[in-house]
């Protein structure tokens, strides 16, 4: 009989916390790292998950330090991607010869050209790993892509409730269809959740793109949700083009989503009043993701000379906001 996996949770928030509390329960030896109050309270209390009218309990060893719990199966890393080069420099101890570091994190992951055959096959993204220590220390041969379809929040500390949605698509970095990687959905999905393995992470990490790069840094402009971000005719059509240009960027470096502009509009326009995870970065006064959504679509533009009007302008007023309210992680 198999025995069950050793997996950090790197991020005990909302979609870290519930992912760790499904895998214990599921009967995974699961480990979270964390601190300040949200530490002491897991530590004291476990994890709890309200779904519906239930909740349900886990108890999981927290720790502060990653070196407390050793190499790990898994290493699941579902911070912002402003504090991924932090964590960057402290996950060494969880990391062994065979550990899977899983970056469940929105927008464009630092190894996104590695491993990859299109014309920027190697390239690094100064954008989202300026100084390359988030490579030097997570190497590209062991992570595993995680887009994430699901809402979750942070009700007080240790305990989450989920909102909506159940998806997790997995998949390596090289396309292949590894041993680990449906390890890792099998137990996804005993957990709970919708766990799906692709042949194509890239895909789908883009397709997550159209969408956050646009309505994100307009609702961080605005203030506004989604239904009034979409709902005006003149930002629709800003949002549009952003997607197209961000469409026409897929197409020159070879990863094609499986939706169109307009499909991915008429989502937009199903999901409702709800506040997208810049603005609610905004609220709460934490580092907004701009980087990772935004500057490195720029950039990636600029490496394939695919003109970026639209996106360059969101961009500096995006910068220029955050900055203002101090929510940017570096001066770009």
């Amino acid at each position: 009989m198999e025995s069950p996996p050793k997996v950090c949770i790197y991020g005990a928030g909302a979609i870290g916390g519930m992912i760790g509390i499904r895998l214990a329960l599921a009967g995974a030896e699961v480990g979270v790292v964390a601190r300040g109050q949200t530490l002491k309270i897991i530590q004291a209390h476990g994890l709890r998950l309200i779904e519906g009218d239930a909740t349900v309990f886990a108890s999981v060893r927290a720790v502060a330090e990653p070196a407390a719990l050793g190499p790990q199966d898994y290493v699941i890393v579902t911070v912002k991607a402003p504090a991924l080069r932090e964590i960057a420099a402290r996950i060494k101890p969880l990391i062994g010869p065979a550990t899977t570091v899983v970056t469940a994190m929105n927008g464009i992951p630092w190894w996104f050209f590695q491993n990859h055959d299109g014309p920027l096959a190697g390239r690094s993204l100064t954008a989202v790993d300026p100084d390359g220590s988030i490579a030097r220390n997570i190497l590209s041969a062991q992570t595993i892509g995680c887009v994430i379809y699901m809402s979750a929040a942070v009700e007080r500390p240790g305990v989450i409730r989920h909102d909506f949605g159940n998806r997790l698509l997995i998949g390596e970095n090289d396309n292949r269809v590894t041993p680990r990687l449906q390890r890792l959905g099998a137990w996804l999905r005993r957990a709970g959740f919708d766990g799906v393995e692709t042949t194509d992470i890239r895909r789908e990490i883009w397709l997550k793109l159209w969408g956050n790069l646009s309505t994100n840094p307009i609702s961080l402009l605005t203030e506004a949700t989604l239904d009034r971000i979409v709902g005006d005719p003149l930002v629709e059509t800003l949002v549009r083009r952003m997607m197209e240009e961000a469409a026409a960027i897929g197409a020159a470096i070879g990863v094609h989503p499986s939706l169109t502009v307009d499909e991915m509009i008429a989502k937009a326009h199903s999901f409702g009043a709800i506040k997208t995870s810049m603005l609610q970065d905004l609220e709460r006064g934490t580092p907004v993701e701009i980087d990772a959504l935004l500057t490195v679509t720029h950039d990636i533009g600029a490496m394939v000379n695919v003109p970026t009007p639209f996106i360059d302008s969101v961009l500096g007023l995006a910068r220029l906001r955050a900055a203002e309210h101090g929510l940017m992680d570096r001066v770009a």
